[in-house]
């Protein structure tokens, strides 16, 4: 049997720069205070709280704080036990067994139980409108057992390189009514209220597994769209942390607040439907890889704090990261006009950019791209799209020519990349290469690491070269905090841990 420390010691992720809250040093002038409640600016609404069928990186970002796995991701980039205290593999790494944690509980007051964990791993069947990563877990059980009141197993149907990072999905209680309704999970915070298009509103769980935690009694979520609406509310108190911070904010709220800068697990893209004309043709994408300066935009709207890539990942994911892809479609005006005309283009063409409305860093890179764009003939005409309708139309329907967004990272590097499989739900930009999908194939039946990061590697080797997307940058984290919060913690993945958070007076 393979022993827990050791097969985690493969996962991690070596990440740097992820940033502890830097204001820790003057943490000793001051006294920490138990309690208080925090105001968190969030820009989009949820898409579910039944954490087995959300899809939006916003929506884990927040109930991160409700719901936890047999396992969980720690700022380092590891995985760690959660509702799990240990687990074994087996020698032909089919059955895994765990054995849950003494005394854990939901947040109804009831103690977790080895149902409970059958009932969260196998409710998501047939149609299921589940998350991708639930989905993939779900369809290669083969078998679960309990074995005793602490102790279950579960049996794949096949081997699954990538599936430790899928036992990371929400555990929930058996004799849930609607999970929708009322979310209930075993994190440190528990669910009070929703409004849609407000709030979401957060209590701490007085019985949290981990002595001590959380020590913020309350967490609000607000809805705020508008990123001006958003500083001013930060500027008059009534927001307490501001993730996501445009840098241009920096000079206005750096005397006033804690401003802290941190590396980001995320892509921002510029994804052109590869099914649409003229998108279809690589000719095209590679001219407008040429035509785009990203680090003008990066220079501008990041100031010059996030760094340029070539291809899906974040240079965070430093064991994973393909260096090799940087650089291959350098800014060059006269390329971009040469390959324009060879694929008949010559005099350029105009089409749609979609940009939403909630991320303003996004509308405000694509107003960017369309004068780049315009340098090489080619017409962007921008139109702005509310966050519900992008996800119905362009993310979900592929109704759309070209869109600026941010790809979220993942613990898993399967689970950044597998968006370009041909077949995958997520693959919004329509690529297709069936190169791409037998690689990816490959590192799901392997369990040795070295193999799995050089088939990585090649895998965004192709993307670079086939450019499914425009590559623009990976963007650094900015987050502005109310100037006596303290303890900030930033991870390798889009959440924001309120557990660590704490005041000081």
């Amino acid at each position: 049997m393979k022993k827990l420390i050791g097969l985690l010691a493969v996962l991690i992720l070596m990440v740097s720069g992820c940033g502890k809250d830097k204001t820790s040093d003057e943490s000793n002038l001051k006294t920490k205070v138990d309690g208080g409640e925090v105001v968190v600016r969030i820009s989009q609404d949820m898409d579910f709280l039944d954490p087995h069928k959300a899809l939006a990186a916003g929506t884990y970002e927040v109930m991160f704080n409700v719901f936890e796995g047999l396992l969980k991701p720690n700022s380092e980039g590891n995985l760690v036990p959660a509702v799990a205290e240990s687990f074994e593999i087996s020698k032909d790494n089919l059955i895994y067994t765990f054995k849950l944690r003494d005394g854990i509980k939901f947040h109804n007051g009831k103690y977790v139980r080895v149902e409970d964990i059958i009932f969260s791993l196998t409710r998501i069947n047939g149609d299921f409108p589940g998350n991708s990563v639930v989905k993939d877990l779900a369809k290669n059980i083969k078998n679960i057992k309990k074995i005793d009141e602490k102790t279950v197993t579960i049996e794949l149907k096949k081997v699954d390189g990538i599936i430790l990072s899928k036992f990371t999905i929400a555990i929930i209680p058996k004799d849930v009514v609607d999970i929708e309704q009322s979310p209930i999970g075993t994190g440190p915070f528990k669910f009070i209220e929703y409004l849609p298009g407000q709030k979401l509103v957060l209590e701490k769980f007085s019985d949290y597994w981990i002595e001590g935690v959380p020590t913020i009694d309350k967490v609000e979520f607000s809805i705020i769209k508008n990123e001006q609406s958003s500083i001013l509310s930060l500027q008059r108190g009534e927001i307490d942390l501001y993730p996501r911070l445009g840098s241009t904010h920096i000079p206005t709220l750096e005397n006033t607040h804690n401003i802290i800068v941190t590396e980001q697990n995320l892509m921002q893209i510029l994804s052109l439907n590869n099914k649409v004309k003229p998108f279809d043709d690589l000719r095209v994408r590679q001219a407008i890889a040429y035509a785009i300066d990203s680090q003008e935009i990066i220079d501008t709207l990041d100031a010059g704090l996030g760094k340029s890539i070539g291809t899906n990942m974040s240079p965070v994911m430093k064991n994973y990261y393909n260096a090799e892809t940087e650089g291959i479609y350098t800014h060059n005006i006269d390329k971009a006009k040469k390959l324009l005309k060879e694929a008949g283009y010559e005099n350029g063409f105009e089409f749609t950019l979609s940009l939403p409305t909630n991320y303003r860093f996004h509308a405000d890179t694509g107003v960017i791209v369309s004068e780049q764009l315009k340098k090489v003939g080619i017409k962007a005409n921008l139109v702005e799209v509310e966050w519900g309708t992008w996800l119905k139309d362009i993310y979900a329907g592929r109704k759309y020519e070209g869109t600026i967004v941010a790809l979220d990272g993942k613990i898993e590097p399967y689970d950044i990349l597998n968006r370009y499989i041909s077949d995958h739900r997520r693959n919004f930009m329509n690529y297709e290469s069936k190169e791409y999908d037998s690689v990816m194939k490959k590192i799901t039946q392997t369990t040795d690491e070295e193999t799995k990061i050089k088939l990585y590697k090649k895998t965004q080797m192709i993307l670079a070269k086939d450019l499914p997307v425009i590559f623009i940058m990976a963007p650094s984290g900015i987050i502005a905090m109310d100037k006596d919060l303290r303890g900030y913690t930033s991870y390798p993945i889009y959440v924001q841990d309120i557990s660590t958070l704490y005041f000081v007076k």
